[in-house]
Parts: C-alpha cells; sequence; structure tokens
C-alpha cells in the first residue's frame, strides 16, 4: 500500500495523522510518500515522522519528494492537505473585505474569503486528480483542504477520481460540546446529519434511546443560548477559536435547527453575525481569526517539532481524525460510519444530484455508501440549498475562467452589504490572487505547500 500526502510539510497535520497512521494495524508495511515544495518544512516533517513510526512501534516507512509525479505514482490513497499562498494569500483574502465593511469569522469556505480560496485552490486539486487518473486511477482522494465542498466537487465535474472530503466539525460538537450540555459521555450520542461542509443540519439526535433534542430544548430553555457567552481561553490566539455556542443556539430557537459545526463557521453563512452591529461577532462569541493569530499558533508548533526531531520527548496517542480510520475501511479494515463530503445521489432528496453534500455514510472494503434521509426540513433547506447553487457557481468560474458566474456568487453572498460593490471586490481579490494562478502544466513550480 502506498499513500502519497500532498502537502507533508504541514506542521499542523502531519504528526497527528503519521501517528495515527502508525498505530493502525491495517496500514501496518504502508508506504507513506510525503511531498511538498518547501523543500525545508518537507526535510523537518520527515524527520518528525520517522520519529514518530519508530517511537509509537508502528511498521511504516516514510519517505519524501518534492516531485509530485514520483509521490503519485502507483499510490492507493492520496491525502491532500495544502495551503496555496499561504497565510500570505489568506491576509488578503481578510483584509480586502473589511475595506468594503465584510468581516470573516475564517474565511475559508463562504463569503468573499472562501471565493477567493476556491478560486485558488480548485485548479490546483483539479489538477492534482487529472494527474492521479493517469499515475493511480483506481486511488481515493481524501480531502482535508477548505473550501472543502467546492475542491470536491470540481474534482468530481471534472475528473473521474473518486474523492472524499472529510471534516472534524460534526465529531467535536459531538464529543466537546453536545456531550456537556446534555451531561452525557460522547459515545452515547448518535447523530443524523445532512447538509453541506461547515453547514450540516443534525436531523436527529439520540441518547441512546432518549429524544436528545427534547433534551436539548429543555436545556436551552433553562440556560439560554448566550450560557458559555464569557467563557474564554487563555491564550488569545486560542480563544478566536473557541466556540461559545451562542450563533448555533440562536439559530437552533429561531429556525429549530441545529447545525453542527463551530460557530465561526456557521456565522459565515447568514446575514447579521458578524456585522458592526453585532460587534463584528463579539455578540455570540465569535471573534475573527486573524493572521497573527494563526502565524502565532504555526510557529508554536514548528518549535516543537523542532525540538521533538532534536530528541525532546513528546506522547501520541490516536486522535479522533476520521482519516485513517476511512483509509483503513477501505483497504478492508474495520467498516465504519463517518460524516462525508460526497456527490449526491439521492441521499438528499431536494438538494441537486451531484452536488457535493455533507452526509453520514457506511464505509467498506466496497467503497462509500451514504445514509439516505430523505428530504431536509423546509428551514434547513432554506439556509443550505441557497449556498449550494452560489458554490455551483465558484466551481464554474474556478474551472472555466469566467468572471461571470464569479461575480454572480459574490452578489448573492449573505455577507455582502452592497451588492453593488461585488465587482470592484471581486477584481481587487482577483488581482491580489494573480500570482498564484500557475499555468496547466507548471507541475510543481505549482504552489502546494502544506507548511503553513
Amino acid at each position: 500500500m502506498k499513500i502519497a500526502f500532498i502537502g507533508g510539510g504541514s506542521v499542523q497535520w502531519t504528526p497527528m495523522l503519521v501517528a495515527d497512521m502508525a498505530f493502525c494495524q491495517t496500514l501496518a508495511g504502508a508506504e507513506l510518500v510525503l511531498h511538498d515544495i518547501d523543500t525545508g518544512a518537507l526535510d523537518l516533517l520527515t524527520r518528525a515522522s520517522e520519529r514518530i513510526v519508530k517511537q509509537v512501534g508502528g511498521s511504516l516507512s516514510i519517505a519524501a519528494t518534492a516531485d509530485r509525479a514520483d509521490a503519485l505514482r502507483g499510490a492507493t490513497f492520496v491525502i491532500l492537505c495544502v495551503s496555496i499562498g499561504g497565510l500570505a494569500a489568506m491576509r488578503g483574502d481578510l483584509t480586502i473585505p473589511e475595506r468594503y465593511g465584510v468581516y470573516q469569522a475564517v474565511g475559508d469556505t463562504v463569503g468573499p474569503g472562501g471565493l477567493a480560496r476556491g478560486l485558488r485552490f480548485i485548479p490546483f486539486a483539479v489538477r492534482v486528480a487529472r494527474e492521479m487518473e493517469r499515475l493511480c486511477p483506481d486511488a481515493w482522494l481524501l480531502n482535508l483542504t477548505n473550501p472543502m465542498t467546492t475542491i470536491c466537487r470540481g474534482v468530481a465535474r471534472a475528473t473521474s477520481v473518486r474523492a472524499i472530503g472529510l471534516c472534524h466539525e460534526v465529531d467535536i460538537f459531538r464529543r466537546d460540546h453536545l456531550a456537556r450540555v446534555l451531561n452525557v459521555p460522547p459515545q452515547a450520542i448518535t447523530l443524523e446529519v445532512a447538509g453541506i461542509n461547515h453547514l450540516p443540519a443534525i436531523l436527529h439526535l439520540r441518547l441512546g434511546g432518549d429524544d436528545g433534542m427534547a433534551r436539548l430544548r429543555t436545556w436551552l430553555a433553562e440556560h439560554g443560548p448566550f450560557a458559555f457567552l464569557h467563557e474564554h481561553h487563555p491564550d488569545p490566539s486560542q480563544d478566536t477559536f473557541k466556540d461559545r455556542l451562542a450563533v448555533k443556539l440562536s439559530l437552533f430557537e429561531a429556525l429549530g435547527v441545529l447545525f453542527g459545526a463551530g460557530d465561526r463557521h456557521v456565522a459565515e453563512f447568514f446575514p447579521g453575525f458578524l456585522t458592526d452591529a453585532a460587534g463584528r461577532g463579539a455578540r455570540y462569541g465569535v471573534l475573527l481569526t486573524t493572521i497573527e493569530h494563526r502565524a502565532a499558533i504555526a510557529q508554536r508548533r514548528r518549535v516543537w517539532i523542532e525540538g521533538f526531531v532534536n530528541g525532546e520527548p513528546a506522547n501520541f496517542e490516536p486522535s479522533h481524525e476520521q482519516l485513517v480510520p476511512v483509509m483503513a475501511a477501505l483497504a478492508g479494515g474495520p467498516p465504519g460510519r463517518f460524516v462525508v463530503n460526497v456527490p449526491n445521489v439521492g441521499q438528499i432528496d431536494n438538494l441537486p444530484r451531484d452536488a457535493v453534500v455533507e452526509c453520514l455514510a457506511e464505509i467498506d472494503g466496497l467503497g462509500v455508501h451514504p445514509q439516505a434521509v430523505g428530504a431536509l426540513p423546509h428551514p434547513a433547506h432554506a439556509a443550505i440549498a441557497p449556498h449550494v447553487a452560489r458554490q455551483e457557481l465558484i466551481v464554474e468560474a474556478a474551472l472555466t475562467g469566467r468572471r461571470e458566474p464569479a461575480r454572480a456568487a459574490m452578489a448573492l453572498d449573505p455577507l455582502i452589504r452592497d451588492p453593488a460593490s461585488a465587482g470592484s471586490l471581486l477584481d481587487e481579490l482577483l488581482a491580489a490572487n494573480a500570482s498564484l494562478a500557475a499555468p496547466e502544466g507548471a507541475g510543481d513550480r505549482t504552489p502546494s505547500t502544506g507548511g503553513a
């Protein structure tokens, strides 16, 4: 078995995922090939990966290459975990819209930042998938990169590659928040989920044989949606990532729909949460994540990895990420039930066929089997369906290079305060990203580093 990790110089993801692979018996003896164009990051994470495998007693073999074709050739799985343009590009995604009065808590999925990021990332992901068609046509592409939905949709629309998008937001909400609010162990909670990435609706919530939604409504009637508003992490760079639940719980009160992603993501799909009147999110406990926050976290991770490579001790345990269990299930190991982003083949009746949706699926050695849920309830559909249509416009723009669908997507975004400004805002974002639009065939000159 060969696993190609595109963006393997990631200080955020690589150590954790390598440890998960090394612990997994189904992947024993597999070859992991790390690829990155940042050779310094690639060397550092290669040495760290080798030490992680040795420390946990795994049999995973580690290789590294700056040649993407070498990494892909003959692969069984391809992990896509990249940051095109890094934090410098993301800074423009956030600061340019701010000049137009548009504030984004994350800026990687929806809003002007999500659109700009999609136009950067979708062509690259499609290029990788086309290389897979030639070098490893039977491989699975496992995408961890945002914007999750539009990347997976672009790959499905333009290529024959089988792609699965994997996100941890629903599991974090179940494990870290619902379990606390409902005072039950996480394993007692079962969910039925359907929607799109970062806006999945929890259709059913069970606590063993009990109705978890009824329990949550009782709790909400007693405590209100702002119960955790004043909880803070002592580290400001970490505090911006803290979910204080007020957005989700306010929407649950207003719509009767419980969304299963972090508030900082959910807020960007709706007007009103990130305006000046709402304290740019502060009224709901959402803090805008700045590039400085991300840079501080990345630097701390890099220092930790450098220390580990130089002999400092560290402990590793299997994480809660789905990636390795999904690979194991597809490789004939233990089957499982996972939250995935895959094309809609009928699992959600009232969203378009072929649109990429987030849903539950059984995964085994025969593939991915999405769980049918019927139609989304009307309030959930009213919130989600317009974004599905807008995402299709972004994919159309990214695949064709046409400006018109991108401008339409911008004008229709709920964060845009003045639709008349959509054209000039789009032009500024396009200009800021022009240097990152590598021509077809640029190969490894394409910005593909996951090192940030």
